[in-house]
């Protein structure tokens, strides 16, 4: 069959968009490595501004409809977008190579702040007159006294320097689990662990995370790994995602992914408590959410004041906009998962993959959520720390739980490739944290019953372990080498 039949025949299929869309989230990468997350909006309502810089709102209506990759200008109170030849740093016009020949070099530089002629308020006054950057940047290298006695590469650097600061430029990019969790790290590691989004992919191959599977996920990274499994999973299969508190907290996060509405509903929630603390039996309770969601009707009546709101309002396009909204929230009212329902997923089938991605105590997170997942089936714990993970570890080979243990971390580091220089980045991340990863055992049919004696046994009829020929005594070798010397 076709790939193009493929995708018409199925009603989850994603629709991938090259543009921006209005609603959608998106990341703007800086040249200086800076990563700021913004959402396409028309209108911005309330405090928080869509985009927020260098601490000033920015509007992105104009962004809708936007290719990824374009690379905008951060104009007054706006970004501007550029050609498709541009890139993140303006062309410099420098010799890019280097020239053994050149006399020009750095030893009679000093750093007195005494070679701009350009003063603070000089530069104030040309940024308040709506002067281009370009324009600043070249009034900064004819007043500058020792520009033309520095080398080329350092020209270069300089004048890159002054770009970063007064002609600032990003590209548009899409939200996806890697580019999120990229973004989270350089922003704020702590809030989601050390994740970096090496080990974030590790952890999705690790736990064999594909279409069709129940995920069973314990997710304090701020729904990152979350996030990561309904848009690997496209909406196909279900996650039984554990969550402590009064609700679950990471419900902002999430939309930044710009989840489908099938990928949000395979996201099923339950407390900690239905695995932790009710660990034994489940009473039989009535599930009040479900009969309130079965009570309601579709197409759902208008109520009468609903009605009279709808025949006062004239405009029709904010009617529709009006009826679209209220659609959207009877269909999620519809299609909601009580937490009931979810308990119940949880007890009749073993999950397919055990994920962890903790602040707790890892080890009683997955001896608590081991007996849910199903034999031979794979478990991936991610801790910040090595310590609690080696404890974890030797829990597990304790108990006869699991096989191919492993606990690994990974060291990355990026490299600066240019012509002439390229050379390790100066600063890197120390650690992306610590993986402990496994294949549960089965609980009866996985222990092996034979003892020490008829392991024995069975390697001596087997000519020693693994089928190896057994070794000479001491007594054989002498007698061997006595025959060797008569026969001499």
């Amino acid at each position: 069959m076709d790939s193009q039949q493929i995708e018409e025949n199925d009603p989850l299929a994603r629709e991938f968009s090259d543009v921006v869309q209005e609603g959608q989230w998106f990341i703007l990468h800086f040249a200086d490595g800076k990563q700021v997350f913004g959402q396409a909006l028309r209108r911005s309502r309330g405090k928080n501004p869509p985009l927020k810089v260098n601490k000033r709102n920015y509007a992105t209506n104009n962004v809708i409809g936007m290719p990824y990759g374009t690379i905008l200008e951060l104009g007054k109170n706006k970004l501007i977008p550029l050609p498709d030849e541009q890139d993140l740093l303006p062309a410099i016009q420098l010799d890019d190579a280097p020239n053994s020949d050149q006399t020009n070099d750095n030893r009679t530089l000093v750093d007195d702040n005494n070679s701009q002629a350009l003063k603070k308020d000089d530069l104030i006054k040309l940024r308040q007159e709506g002067a281009h950057g370009s324009k600043i940047i070249q009034s900064l290298i004819e007043n500058s006294a020792t520009f033309d006695s520095k080398t080329e590469f350092s020209k270069a650097k300089y004048i890159s320097r002054k770009q970063l600061k007064y002609q600032p430029r990003c590209r548009l990019v899409n939200c996806t689990a890697r580019t999120v969790c990229e973004t989270m790290y350089l922003k704020d590691p702590k809030r989601i662990m050390n994740l970096r989004e090496d080990t974030l992919g590790q952890m999705l191959s690790y736990a064999n995370i594909c279409a069709g599977r129940q995920v069973l996920v314990f997710d304090t990274a701020m729904g990152i790994v979350t996030g990561s499994l309904a848009q690997r999973m496209g909406g196909y299969g279900k996650i039984l995602c554990l969550y402590s508190g009064q609700q679950p907290s990471c419900i902002d996060m999430l939309e930044r992914f710009n989840l489908t509405f099938a990928e949000n509903h395979s996201i099923k929630w339950l407390h900690c408590e239905d695995i932790f603390v009710n660990t034994k039996e489940y009473p039989e309770e009535k599930d009040v959410e479900a009969e309130d969601r079965d009570a309601l009707k579709w197409p759902c009546p208008l109520q009468e004041h609903t009605r009279k709101y709808v025949e006062t309002m004239e405009d029709e396009k904010a009617l529709n906009a009006f009826l679209t909204k209220r659609c959207n929230r009877f269909a999620r009212k519809l299609t909601r998962t009580s937490p009931l329902e979810a308990r119940t997923m949880l007890i009749e089938r073993p999950s397919d993959s055990l994920v962890i991605a903790t602040k707790h105590n890892p080890t009683e997170a997955l001896l608590g959520m081991l007996p849910h997942l199903g034999p031979s089936c794979p478990f991936v714990v991610f801790c910040e720390y090595m310590e609690p993970l080696a404890q974890c570890l030797l829990e597990v080979q304790r108990n006869n739980l699991g096989i191919n243990l492993r606990l690994t971390d990974t060291w990355m580091r990026e490299y600066q490739v240019l012509p002439g220089r390229t050379h390790p980045n100066m600063h890197m991340s120390q650690n992306g944290g610590f993986l402990l990863v496994g294949i549960k055992l089965d609980p009866v049919l996985g222990v092996n019953e034979m003892d020490e004696s008829t392991r024995k046994e069975i390697r001596e009829q087997m000519g020693g372990r693994r089928g190896k020929k057994k070794r000479p005594t001491p007594d054989i070798e002498k007698q061997s080498q006595k025959k060797f010397r008569n026969g001499s």
